[in-house]
């Protein structure tokens, strides 16, 4: 029996960072509930053509046994800011999830979270759904790195957010970061680095950052209006990441992820280190035809063996309504 993972794609951002150039939509929160209906219809569909179940008896799951190969062991919510979310669409999707799949009993429950997104109530609602780790886009400790990439939070509200999540049960968090921007100095990330730690999270990732074309980052230092990162000051700065992660008890387990070792009960984010082969799955709308994986999900289908269930078609005629 081959453990799967699950990634779902929640597109949606109060704002679009400048840097970013995932699929993503700010400002159509009012999209979310036909989104997260057609996502739960997705979820009916790609089960029923992987068991190959007759339209007509579709979404009858009374007298299928699905293959021992789809026992879930991993779902990610990524995005976007899945945190939009509310708990009962959560717990929605969730549920779909579980009757569609067998599940292992210790499966890890991942959602992606702005900082500014959260609440106590949202949290600990969230957490009784079934979702036991979150991973915040922090980015940067630093106030005017934070303006620069056009976050909506600063690094105080991320010091709440993580309080508020170990209040609310989660045990299992992850602090995004970014290094190699414009200007950004090697001090700076050095005391990035050391506030993170300072809050214990189980795992780190941090990401150098990339101009992407078609975002505003990419057509303002295309123009000479932002300045370039400089690579060799970035390497430093990753080099350092590494002696400096290491020294304080984490694991240095895949190029941008770290978790704190403890031993063999090692908290790895799973999809990067125990997924043995790939699958990429192309979206297939209720029509049958299948479309590019999105864009977003792409980086993260570099993992092995991840089942990518996306909303292409849906998406784009929700969000176009």
């Amino acid at each position: 029996m081959t453990p799967t993972s699950i990634y779902l794609h929640i597109p949606f951002c109060k704002h679009r960072c400048a840097y970013c150039d995932f699929n993503t939509y700010a400002g159509q929160e009012d999209s979310i509930p036909a989104y997260v209906d057609a996502l739960i219809k997705e979820i009916e569909f790609t089960t029923n053509q992987r068991i190959g179940v007759p339209a007509n008896q579709q979404g009858d799951y009374s007298t299928t046994q699905l293959p021992d190969y789809s026992t879930i062991h991993t779902v990610f919510f990524g995005g976007g800011t899945p945190s939009l979310l509310s708990a009962p669409q959560f717990d929605s999707v969730l549920r779909a999830l579980r009757h569609a799949f067998a599940w292992t009993a210790d499966a890890e429950v991942s959602i992606e979270a702005n900082p500014g997104t959260i609440s106590p109530d949202k949290l600990n609602a969230v957490r009784k759904s079934g979702i036991n780790r979150i991973s915040f886009g922090v980015q940067s400790a630093n106030t005017e790195e934070l303006r620069m990439l056009e976050r909506i939070h600063d690094f105080f509200t991320v010091i709440e957010a993580v309080s508020t999540a170990r209040k609310a049960g989660f045990d299992n968090l992850n602090l995004d970061l970014i290094y190699g921007l414009p200007e950004q100095t090697l001090a700076s990330w050095k005391t990035t680095l050391q506030r993170v730690v300072d809050l214990h999270p189980e795992h780190i990732s941090a990401y150098a950052l990339t101009l992407e074309h078609g975002t505003p980052f990419g057509r303002w230092s295309s123009k000479g209006l932002l300045p370039l990162p400089d690579p060799d000051l970035a390497a430093e700065m990753y080099e350092y990441t590494e002696e400096f992660l290491e020294s304080n008890g984490y694991v240095h387990y895949e190029i941008s992820n770290w978790a704190v070792d403890r031993g063999p009960w090692t908290v790895f984010h799973r999809p990067s280190s125990t997924i043995h082969r790939r699958l990429l799955a192309n979206t297939i709308c209720n029509t049958g035809i299948p479309f590019p994986t999105l864009p977003s999900a792409q980086a993260r289908m570099d993992m092995p063996m991840v089942i990518a269930i996306q909303m292409l078609c849906e998406s784009k005629r929700i969000l176009s309504e």
